[in-house]
């Protein structure tokens, strides 16, 4: 976890701002003050401007939502312990605060170059072309994960678009932004595009390919090619058409980070209200595609729920890591329970996991956040190059899965958009997600456990989801998205349900981060397979204290858990 520039930024929530018909940050908002005379400088901005939340979006001046850049750095200070000076200061039951904090995504460093390592891809870029990982089948260069055998996207597009009766579907792909590659979605939409990166044009999601220690340009437009990718011919003729699994879907490229490897909190959640404020206005946005994730975020959860809310199926991916690191488990907002998380399967039908040092591999688990996962095939899949305008065969990560899906929830939708656009928002979501999963390829091989273990639902079978008609009958409602983590008031108050203080939310998301991000931690709760309450007493104990002993922990939560260790560590009754 880390802050932007080293300077904290603060995301507050709460519903008791005194507006009275103006802009939010322009109101008069009392702890900026009491900040500022102890030396605490705030600058506050709206979240959402206020003209765009006069539509019916989740994100109304009911539940109203700051940004704010303070003059604190986080070597001074814990970046939530400030967030709980800020919450206490603003005195009210409503308010929530939590750091608006960096994420990382691992990414492959073969998409730059086939290197090894790092150092070398950012030497050499994308200088020679690289072809398939020999570490994984299939060790060819081909354009395999269209068909039946896989993926079925190509059986599955070319009968929407037999079928094209001019209904537009919209898909928002948040990530670097687009390229002018041959291979940019036909589609795409300039009018529409989106940029939410600090200090660059917001009119203009384009990709500035900034390159750098760590940095990954291109990223949007490898991901793009197999979501929506235009019409490719391989050397050998035997391919001819287009690439992407949803040519026919118009794009709208949401510019949320110059790099794939770092993104801001606030950048993901501010494109996903801007695609929910399209749609609540007239301009329909079906899908979301984001091949990026990090640790979570209980304004990430609120926007995922908006996003249901308004009918936008959304599809992140699981994440990556390379030898367990920084997490195997599913990252954030893959983990939640509204959105489809998006986990690797191989050529072989596989686990996306190997033992070879070095090698990156996908994230699934813990198997309590598995009901709403599914699988789409990596690596090794056509990734479009930038720089060069040409095609690689080093797609991979779950980077190349989450736009498979992505696309896949495009041709339901296209096929059958007049059953969907009579039903409850949230009930759109949910039939697409009963075709997929239901049709779903329950197979695994070269693995001990079941298939459900790593994918979830199963592997994508895009063609076989179309021949599920919509049935709203029988449909679900998914539980609201939430950060739970340490029941403290189910144990504090043994059983009573007294209202639930955002101060312990914000312990919540707080652990949430330190689980995620530290192995120790993780290791401590049965790699996240068992819920904190279930430990033994000695297990608890342990856990807590391995809480206190970070140095990354908030002097709040340490203080907190000291002072209720013995009631936490306890045995429920």
């Amino acid at each position: 976890m880390q802050t932007a520039n080293g300077k904290i930024e603060l995301i507050i929530s709460t519903a008791s701002f005194p507006t009275k018909g103006k802009s939010l940050s322009r109101s008069n908002l009392d702890f900026v003050s009491k900040l500022k005379a102890d030396g605490i400088k705030l600058q506050v901005t709206d979240f959402v401007s206020p003209k765009k939340t006069k539509t019916k979006g989740p994100l109304s001046p009911s539940s109203q939502k700051l940004l704010a850049k303070t003059n604190v750095s986080e070597a001074e200070v814990n970046p939530w312990d400030l967030a709980h000076l800020v919450n206490d200061q603003i005195k009210t039951n409503q308010s929530f605060v939590e750091p608006d904090l960096v994420s990382e995504f691992i990414v492959d460093n073969k998409v730059r170059g086939g290197m090894k390592n790092v150092k070398s891809a950012i030497l050499k870029s994308e200088g020679n072309p690289d072809d398939f990982d020999p570490d994984w089948n299939p060790q060819a260069n081909s354009i395999w994960h269209l068909d039946k055998k896989f993926s079925q996207l190509l059986d599955a597009r070319n009968e929407v678009m037999a079928n094209d009766d001019g209904y537009t579907v919209r898909i928002g792909h948040l990530d670097t932004g687009y390229s002018n590659h041959p291979q940019t979605p036909p589609r795409l939409s300039k009018k529409l595009q989106k940029n939410f990166v600090e200090d660059e044009d917001p009119t203009d999601a384009s990709d500035k390919n900034i390159g750098g220690s760590l940095k990954m340009p291109g990223h949007g437009t490898g991901t793009n090619c197999i979501l929506a990718g235009n019409i490719y011919k391989t050397e050998d003729g035997k391919f001819n058409d287009f690439l992407g699994g949803a040519p026919f879907a118009e794009i709208i490229p949401c510019r949320i980070s110059n790099s794939v490897v770092l993104f801001k909190a606030s950048s993901f959640a501010k494109a996903l209200q801007y695609l929910i404020d399209l749609n609540n206005s007239g301009t329909r946005v079906h899908a979301v595609s984001m091949s990026m994730g990090g640790v979570p975020s209980q304004l990430w959860a609120d926007m995922i729920n908006a996003a249901y809310d308004a009918g936008i199926t959304v599809v992140t991916a699981a994440g990556n890591n390379f030898n367990g690191l920084p997490t195997r488990k599913l990252i954030y907002p893959a983990r939640f329970n509204r959105v489809i998380a998006a986990c690797g399967v191989t050529y072989d039908y596989a686990p996306y996991f190997i033992k070879k040092l070095g090698e990156m591999q996908g994230n699934w688990g813990p198997k309590k956040n598995m009901g709403k996962a599914m699988a789409a095939f990596t690596p090794n899949t056509p990734w479009a190059m930038m720089n060069r305008k040409t095609i690689s065969f080093s797609g991979a990560g779950t980077s190349s899965a989450t736009p498979q899906i992505a696309a896949a929830v495009a041709c339901y939708y296209k096929k059958y958009h007049t059953e969907l656009d009579k039903l409850e928002p949230w009930m759109r979501v949910e039939a697409i997600r009963n075709a997929l999963y239901s049709t779903a390829l329950k197979k695994v091989t070269k693995a001990e456990e079941d298939y459900s273990v790593y994918f979830g639902n199963g592997i994508l079978q895009a063609a076989a989801a179309l021949k599920i008609p919509v049935k709203p009958n029988g449909l679900v409602k998914s539980d609201k998205d939430d950060i739970p983590f340490l029941p403290v008031l189910s144990i504090l108050f043994k059983g009573r349900s007294p209202v639930v203080s955002q101060e312990m939310k914000m312990f919540n998301v707080e652990l949430a981060q330190l689980v995620m991000t530290h192995e120790d931690l993780s290791k401590l709760m049965h790699d996240e397979e068992e819920d904190f309450v279930k430990l033994t007493p000695k297990r608890k104990k342990e856990f807590l204290d391995a809480v206190v002993a970070k140095k990354e922990t908030s002097k709040k939560l340490k203080e907190f858990i000291k002072m209720n260790k013995k009631k936490l560590a306890s045995s429920p009754k």
